[in-house]
Parts: structure tokens; C-alpha cells; sequence
């Protein structure tokens, strides 16, 4: 079985009055891109799914050079933050859209492990938001992709929820091999990740473990903590 593929990315692009100067190489199956709004984390998901194309820039995933490879050939999914769903399909035809026709198994795969049997018929519209970013994430999985995109998928989800849903979405990564780059400015969740790379006005301005690379964050985030129960 191939081993999950490393992101290689150089970007240096200016979007708007922002300057991208973006170069690392993921070391780890689930990244987290962490930083402020405005900072460049979607424009760089962007980029890397093919949907912006700067020059001078490149993009490589495994042994491959997908610079100029068309977006529906890379082999990357996307999902963002507002899942894009087509209202006038039902639950299954969404996830099956844009798969072969011999990824019948892997369709079922996903109605299994998203709990989404009971929804297959149902429009859009008719469900919550956490149904809709459930079948958004199956849609792109059910595509079998080499690399996962995550653009602040799990912002506003309840505890609980959010940790399920990025706990089935990691197994099945993880099983199949799959690598992902998850933009947040969330640091719980960020705190999950194998590795954070942390970007600063369009920079990558450290790269480590989360630990490591967001101890100031952590440090506050405690000292917030301790300072509300000392007021209760």
C-alpha cells in the first residue's frame, strides 16, 4: 500500500494587497495551517487545489509535480467552511457526484461511516449544519483523493460533534493513506493536528509540532482559564 504523500509547496504571489510568500513540505498526515483571518490560509488552499494559479509558484504531492496539472485530475478534494452542495440533489446523489462508476463501495463506505443512511434521500435544504459539513466531507472522500483539503470545516460544530467528526474523518485518512491540510485559527483543534504550520501575513513564519509552535497561544489560553476560575 503507497505511503500518505508529502505536500511540497513554494508560493510567492501577491493576492490583493497581500503578500504570499509561502515555502514548506508537510512531514506528517494531518496538517494544520494555523493563523488570523486575512493571513493567506484559504488563498494557499486555493492554490493548492488548482482553483488560483500565480506564476512562479509550484505545488507537489508524493513524487509528483501537479504545478500544472489540471484540478480535476490531481487527485485533491476541498471542502470548505460553507459546504457547497447541490441544492436540487438528494444526500446520495451529492456524494456520488463526480465519482466513477465503479466507486459504488467506496459510496457506501462513507453513507456507513457518517451515519448517513437515514438522510440518503434528503435535499440540502431539509438538514442541519453539521449534516450538510457531514456530506460535503463524504462527497470529497467518496473521490478517493490523494490529499484532503480542510477550509475551517469544523468552526461552530459543538464540542462533541466536531471531535467525532474529525476523529471518523482521521480514521479513515489514516487507513487509507490519505494526506490533509486543515486551515483553523481554532487552537483545540489545532492542537489535534500531527504538525502545525503557522502562517503570518501570507508567511510561514514556524513549523513544528502544536505544541511547539503554539506554547505561546497555550500558555494564554491556561492563564485565561486560571484567572476565570479564580473570579467564580
Amino acid at each position: 500500500m503507497p505511503e500518505t504523500p508529502q505536500l511540497q509547496v513554494q508560493c510567492d504571489a501577491m493576492i490583493g494587497s497581500l503578500h504570499i510568500n509561502a515555502d514548506f513540505t508537510t512531514t506528517h498526515p494531518w496538517t494544520v495551517l494555523f493563523g488570523p483571518s486575512g493571513s493567506g490560509k484559504s488563498s494557499l488552499l486555493r492554490f493548492i487545489a488548482g482553483l488560483w494559479k500565480p506564476q512562479e509558484s509550484h505545488v507537489i504531492l508524493g513524487a509528483d509535480n501537479i504545478t500544472t496539472t489540471p484540478v480535476y485530475k490531481r487527485k485533491i478534494a476541498l471542502v470548505a467552511q460553507q459546504p457547497a452542495l447541490f441544492p436540487h440533489m438528494t444526500v446520495r446523489e451529492n456524494i456520488a457526484f463526480g465519482t466513477e462508476s465503479n466507486q459504488a463501495e467506496s459510496i457506501a463506505q462513507m453513507f456507513d461511516l457518517f451515519a448517513l443512511n437515514a438522510l440518503a434521500d434528503a435535499k440540502p435544504a431539509t438538514l442541519s449544519g453539521g449534516e450538510r459539513q457531514r456530506v460535503a466531507i463524504a462527497r470529497a472522500l467518496a473521490s478517493t483523493p490523494r490529499l484532503l483539503l480542510l477550509d475551517e470545516v469544523f468552526t461552530g460544530m459543538h464540542r462533541t460533534q466536531r471531535d467525532t467528526l474529525m476523529q471518523q474523518v482521521r480514521s479513515h485518512c489514516v487507513a487509507h493513506n490519505i494526506a490533509v491540510l486543515a486551515v483553523t485559527h481554532d487552537l483545540p483543534e489545532a492542537l489535534e493536528a500531527d504538525e502545525v504550520l503557522r502562517i503570518e501575513s501570507g508567511h510561514i513564519s514556524a513549523q513544528g509540532s502544536p505544541h511547539a509552535v503554539l506554547s505561546e497561544e497555550c500558555t494564554a489560553w491556561i492563564q485565561g482559564v486560571t484567572s476565570l476560575r479564580e473570579k467564580l
